[in-house]
């Protein structure tokens, strides 16, 4: 993973257009000229908007169905990059395209902000990025006046950078970008369609997808015992490591359900979960384990019955007996620590 910095970071250039919902036929209103920036205001930004998305979790990568070069963003990105286009050109060119991108009626109009840092460092060397951030919903605060001897209260709304509802970060010389869409709960276009951007795997990521893919291998076992004999296989896999390849894991699910299994499921969690795809994961077992232990205790014996077991028991077998109006079962349990 590239190195990057962002202490040295300046706000260049900041640019707002208003962005409305044209299914809801709301205007587009494309500003013509930048903000005077002073040095208050540059700090709120880099305290908010910068320092706010620069984060493992948010990092994505842009992506096209079938060339890279008709993705929209990084195409007029990289038109400014480049020095073909404008600064203020670059961001009524965004501002057009997340016109666009509104597919559904319920997607809140906003601002758009546009905004040019300099002097990040990516691998020693200075960078230029380009922020994009659309604000959704606004806040209300409090402040005072002075009146001569008295003192008033007042309540005024406005935009808080520190609470990030949209955002996109594009540094020039990178292909990860940084994004945010803290309301992606009632639409996914921001994401999907205009940045068209799908997730780099973080730590918890990938302990989620391969906590998922061990799911779904221990699901496919038919014995209750076999079943167990794989869970202590793969917690074994991770004892006394900070990581386990994801081919170890797959090979030891090989020796209990056929080879496609893992392959066919990590492929549909890596499409639903909007996943930069890979073959290979290498999966942190900080994370993992504290997933497995909940997993694992838990024993589907068959019939829609399941059995939830302490640490300090592992299951070995169960019988059924069915008479037709009641059922027994005898479990046999055994001891993990003698």
């Amino acid at each position: 993973m590239r190195s990057m910095e962002i202490g040295e970071s300046v706000v260049e250039d900041v640019i707002l257009h208003q962005v409305g919902n044209r299914l809801r036929e709301e205007p587009l209103i494309l500003a013509d000229q930048c903000f005077d920036i002073t040095e208050s205001i540059g700090n709120l930004i880099l305290g908010g908007y910068l320092r706010g998305i620069v984060s493992d979790k948010n990092q994505y990568m842009l992506t096209h169905e079938s060339d890279m070069t008709l993705n929209d963003v990084a195409h007029h990105v990289s038109a400014f990059f480049s020095r073909k286009i404008s600064f203020i050109e670059l961001s009524r060119n965004l501002a057009t395209h997340l016109y666009a991108s509104a597919h559904h009626p319920n997607i809140a109009s906003g601002d758009l902000f546009v905004i040019l840092f300099e002097k990040l460092k990516l691998d020693g060397k200075y960078k230029s990025a380009i922020g994009v951030y659309k604000a959704e919903s606004k806040q209300q605060y409090i402040s005072t006046r002075a009146d001569g001897e008295s003192r008033q209260l007042e309540v005024s709304s406005g935009i808080n950078p520190d609470l990030i509802d949209k955002g996109a970060l594009i540094v020039d010389g990178s292909e990860i970008v940084y994004a945010i869409d803290r309301l992606s709960s009632r639409t996914k276009y921001w994401i999907e369609d205009f940045l068209k951007a799908k997730q780099v795997p973080n730590e918890n990521t990938k302990s989620t997808v391969a906590a998922g893919l061990i799911e779904k291998v221990r699901d496919n076992i038919e014995s209750p015992v076999a079943r167990q004999d794989f869970c202590r296989e793969v917690i074994a896999l991770c004892a006394d490591r900070d990581e386990v390849p994801g081919d170890e894991i797959r090979t030891v699910s090989e020796k209990y359900v056929s080879s496609d299994v893992w392959s066919t499921e990590l492929a549909r969690i890596t499409e639903r979960k909007g996943l930069v795809g890979t073959d290979e994961i290498n999966v942190p077992t900080r994370n993992l384990q504290a997933k497995l232990k909940k997993m694992f205790n838990r024993i589907n014996l068959g019939q829609d019955i399941g059995l939830i077991l302490p640490d300090s028991l592992s299951f070995n077998d169960a019988k059924f007996k069915d008479d037709g109006q009641t059922i027994q079962i005898s479990i046999a349990l055994g001891k993990k620590h003698g």
